[in-house]
């Protein structure tokens, strides 16, 4: 795909990326070292079934690739998904690409396609063969810039290359996106319902499949009589037939959004494969192409393109979206249900906000014990330090209550308890030496290249928000726990901040009796419900969303003297 097609509309700067995919020609192990270059151990940790990649090998050239790589993407992160797609395509041999059918997605087509996916909170985004993670990387974008938390939604991206795998791990790293963004090393049409269930947990569900599929034809796609009987397809279907049909067996009654190629509407198969859709789906098409004349993107809906137009436009995609036709009666039945309101329980979201702890970037420079605060000078500067509870700490530490003894205590163990949390708009050269000295030592380890910390104004300066009233361990073994952080203490992201939207009175031991009625509640929810998301080993998560859906008795609020407002 030239420059044009694939970058087009994107922020990427082609010179410098231009530079670097002539280095990788046809060598796809020179680009894995990069990734491998570029990756961390979270990178590895958002792969499901991670294959083992080989040991990361320092060349000379490798700092010059990187360097290239963050300059041709300097103006906007979000574009990292393009560059690497540019990127695979100058390391992968033609015939490789037509035998897996991989052509990526340009940007006026990705955000074409997601801006009406319409995900509910809580639910799972699937995207059945990612590529480098253009789409979750356009939405992500289209998320923040719509002010709503990205960690409200999941995204699993399905991808059985390895390479591939890995350059969706490493947008997902480099964009900053929420830890719940992840990717299944697997082949698609071999998934199994259990598999995703195993995955999302109990109660996840699945709200879209999206997928620009495998362009395939089916003279290359060798002997798939069984698979093709099994999913009423004929011989002459291609792979993007393929991956369509097993959607529907994987997932039920959810948005379908599908990138097909445009001659699916003239073949016989793919008009009867679409007919018989329209029997559970209602179908919104639409052909996005690209104008040669105008060197731009334009889309027509699917009804103007006539049939001699299939071989006149080139670089072409059928644009379709599958929305699930619901019966009326079942609206009814909802409706009816959700009517029957129980006045007596109030939600924790009516309660209190629910956000996530503060994101560093490098716990490791950010992150303070008493000894290192004293050899920058900064102990017992408050407008350096603040109070934060420390990472890696055991819920048996916190309980119900975490005091100024108990922090104390946590203090003199030698655990990090102090954010540096330097003023913003400060030039570093007004900073003490001890800290200039501190800065560019982060510098030097490339601290400031990290996407949380480049983000900021400042990179050094982070901005801290006031201390919740309440910590919540949200993944743990066990149930979690509700702790009063009486000490106020700021929290990081191993622990959920509850900060609650009426003032209670601390005194007559009011905070105490609401943390240990919170617990109680909890262990109720979780036995009746078995909610959050449950992983090997017992452990068991809970995102902001799922924790706003805690039902608490209004009866036992009243009883330990906190009366709330009447719900609406």
């Amino acid at each position: 795909m030239t420059v044009s097609l694939l970058l087009g509309e994107t922020s990427v700067i082609p010179e410098s990326l231009v530079k670097l995919a002539k280095s990788f020609h046809h060598d796809r192990e020179a680009y894995l070292q990069l990734l491998l270059d570029i990756s961390n151990k979270s990178t590895f940790k958002r792969i499901i079934r991670c294959p083992t990649y080989p040991v990361r090998a320092v060349t000379p050239d490798l700092e010059q690739r990187r360097q290239l790589l963050f300059e041709s993407i300097a103006h906007d992160r979000y574009d990292i998904s393009y560059a690497l797609a540019f990127l695979y395509d100058a390391a992968t041999e033609i015939e490789r690409k037509k035998d897996y059918g991989q052509f990526f997605t340009p940007a006026h087509v990705a955000r074409k396609a997601t801006e009406n996916i319409g995900l509910g909170q809580g639910e799972t985004l699937m995207d059945a063969g990612c590529g480098t993670g253009i789409f979750p990387l356009t939405i992500l974008k289209q998320l923040i810039e719509r002010h709503k938390d990205p960690a409200s939604f999941g995204y699993l991206g399905i991808e059985n290359d390895m390479l591939l795998a890995l350059c969706t791990a490493v947008s997902l790293e480099l964009a900053d996106a929420p830890l719940n963004w992840r990717i299944l090393f697997a082949n698609y049409l071999s998934l199994e319902t259990d598999d995703i269930g195993e995955i999302l947990g109990q109660g996840g569900r699945i709200g879209a499949v999206i997928s620009n599929p495998p362009f395939v034809r089916s003279r290359r796609l060798g002997e798939r009589t069984e698979l093709a009987s099994e999913l009423g397809l004929p011989r002459s279907a291609g792979l993007h037939s393929f991956f369509l049909a097993y959607s529907l067996k994987l997932v039920k009654r959810c948005k379908l959004l599908f990138i097909v190629p445009l001659e699916m509407n003239g073949t016989q198969y793919g008009s009867a494969q679409l007919e018989q859709l329209k029997t559970a789906f209602r179908l919104d098409s639409q052909i996005i192409y690209y104008d040669e004349r105008a060197r731009s993107w334009n889309s027509l809906a699917s009804h103007q393109v006539s049939l001699d137009m299939h071989t006149l436009i080139k670089h072409a995609w059928n644009l379709i979206l599958f929305h699930p036709i619901v019966e009326k009666k079942t609206n009814a039945a909802i409706s009816k249900k959700a009517g029957k309101k129980d006045r007596e329980t109030a939600f924790l979201g009516y309660l209190a906000n629910i956000h996530r702890g503060i994101s560093t970037g490098s716990n490791s420079f950010f992150v303070l014990t008493d000894d290192r605060a004293k050899e920058l000078g900064v102990m017992g500067n408050a407008t350096y330090l603040r109070r934060i509870v420390p990472t890696k700490i055991a819920k048996m530490r916190l309980g119900v209550v975490l005091d100024g003894e108990a922090w104390q205590n946590l203090r003199k163990e030698g655990k990090a308890c102090w954010l540096l949390s330097l003023p913003e708009k400060v030039p570093p050269n007004s900073f003490p030496s001890c800290i200039r000295d501190y800065l560019k030592t982060g510098e030097r380890l490339g601290i400031h290249l990290i996407p949380t910390c480049k983000n900021r104004k400042d990179w050094y300066s982070i901005r801290v928000p006031n201390a919740p009233d309440i910590l919540f361990t949200y993944v743990s073994r066990g149930f979690p726990i509700f702790t009063y952080n009486k000490v106020q203490a700021h929290n990081l992201t191993n622990l959920l901040g509850v900060y609650l939207k009426f003032p209670i009175n601390p005194e007559n031991n009011r905070m105490r009796l609401l943390a240990e009625l919170l617990n109680s509640e909890m262990v109720k929810w979780v036995n009746q419900n078995s909610v959050g998301r449950k992983y090997k080993g017992g452990l068991i998560k809970f995102e902001p969303s799922d924790l706003e859906r805690m039902p608490i008795s209004m009866t036992a609020l009243s009883g330990i003297g906190i009366n709330l407002p009447q719900l609406p």
